[in-house]
């Protein structure tokens, strides 16, 4: 379901580029990073200019969390921050509780949401800590349970404050600039609010966790559409997590309680979901030849299950490429794009618009 603020339909001009329609000519699954033991749960994940993966681990199998990098080639790369506590031992400074949410800013340093410290922390690839800032509280300026974040045209950081019901915006530095939003299921107001990410216009697209929809809005937080409604329908979400969009407007969905992702054109209009495809990554391949217990686990498994989503949490498109942090299956599934821009003479006009034809 798409609508404006008023409720009424909408089909909006263009908002990522001057073509006319795309070719969609397919968006095939491509391949599989990572394996439980090095890719534990991944929450969030970041992609460098040479494809280098930075993810977000936490859960049940990490008793805190960590930040480890992997390669395009599957290789372990190192970690760069990790807390796993085992009992009676003391707390480490060098990792976070509960990160949730990670992105790159223009030097490619990392920075990092934590939701049980209320804390953002800038981060080198070599684990050097730049910048930690965050207090807890209502009050401008201050986070409770920070989730995702999206850097601006301006260098500025835009924050998802979860259980605030808002987005607010910083500087790196931590210095509060403004913020919109306020608890509720209207247009411009959230409930527990959690992924979010920009257009080529700087228009704000959040995934609104509790109200099963992702909201459009204005550079300065003023509500232009909104887009699906609860159930596990096409169009349809159930708590929606991660959000993205790519370079063509499209904009995809970490449907995290329905086990997918959704993709809605630039309009909002739904075209497609993803149920994953998965086969077993490099790594993995290299485990289960090395180990004869796991191989027999999987000779005897059901592989239709194996190869699903389960609970994807994030969703990044780099390029033509779409990352999907595989939460529950410890695992990040890629997918690539195949699609072409079409200019309006080389296709008929969209059927609800008005046209000097007659019959």
């Amino acid at each position: 379901m798409t609508s404006s603020p008023d409720g009424s339909s909408t089909n909006g001009a263009s908002q990522n580029g001057d073509f006319a329609a795309l070719l969609r000519a397919g968006f095939p699954y491509e391949k599989t990073l990572g394996r439980r033991a090095v890719t534990f749960s991944p929450i969030d994940l970041a992609v460098t200019k040479d494809k280098a993966v930075y993810f977000l681990g936490r859960g049940p199998f990490i008793k805190g969390g960590q930040l480890i990098a992997i390669s395009d080639d599957d290789e372990e790369l190192g970690i760069i921050r990790r807390r796993d506590l085992e009992p009676g031992e003391p707390p480490m400074n060098s990792g976070w509780k509960w990160p949730v949410g990670i992105v790159l800013d223009a030097e490619e340093r990392l920075i990092v949401s934590d939701e049980a410290e209320d804390t953002i922390t800038i981060v080198t690839k070599d684990s050097e800590i730049v910048a930690e800032w965050g207090e807890h509280g209502s009050d401008p300026g201050q986070l409770d349970r920070p989730a995702h974040m999206v850097i601006d045209a301006e260098g500025l950081l835009l924050v998802v404050d979860t259980m605030n019901h808002r987005v607010q915006r910083f500087t790196l530095e931590g210095e509060y600039v403004d913020g919109f939003g306020s608890f509720g299921d209207a247009p411009g107001q959230f409930n527990m609010p959690w992924g979010i990410a920009l257009d080529s216009e700087g228009c704000i697209y959040v995934g609104d966790w509790r109200n099963d929809r992702v909201q459009k809005l204005t550079p300065t937080g003023e509500p232009l559409m909104q887009i699906g409604s609860s159930g596990d329908g096409e169009g349809e979400l159930n708590r929606p997590a991660g959000v993205d969009v790519d370079q063509h407007g499209d904009i995809y969905v970490a449907d995290r309680g329905n086990n997918r992702v959704m993709l809605f054109n630039r309009d909002g209009r739904y075209v497609e979901r993803f149920f994953g495809d998965a086969t077993v990554s490099k790594s993995g391949l290299k485990y289960l030849l090395e180990n004869s217990l796991p191989l027999r686990l999987r000779d005897m498994a059901i592989l239709e299950e194996q190869k699903r989503f389960m609970a994807p949490a994030s969703v990044r498109v780099i390029d033509d490429r779409m990352y999907v942090a595989d939460y529950s299956y410890n695992r990040i599934q890629i997918y690539r794009k195949e699609a072409y821009p079409l200019t309006a003479d080389q296709i008929l006009p969209h059927p609800g618009k008005p046209t000097l034809a007659t019959t």
